[in-house]
């Protein structure tokens, strides 16, 4: 796994992240104006997958290759 995959990931997790806190709040909004149960059941673990997507931790590879890889120039 190279640096760039690990950025890679980490820009697909923010971007899942965000389109889904957009379809989640969308939902919410529609749920308070037009059928408020059914809107909520889905809005609320939408948001909750988002914030998910949003606060991922890095994987293990990436974990383990950013400590190798953290102080190359100055050593």
């Amino acid at each position: 796994m190279t640096r760039l995959s690990c950025f890679f990931e980490k820009v697909s997790d923010l971007g899942v992240g965000l389109i889904l806190l957009f379809i989640g709040l969308l939902f919410a909004v529609i749920s308070f104006a037009i059928v408020p149960v059914i809107g909520l059941l889905f809005a609320i673990p939408i948001i909750v997958l988002a914030v998910a997507f949003l606060f991922a931790r890095r994987s293990r590879a990436c974990a383990l290759l950013a400590d190798r890889t953290r102080n190359v120039l100055w050593t």
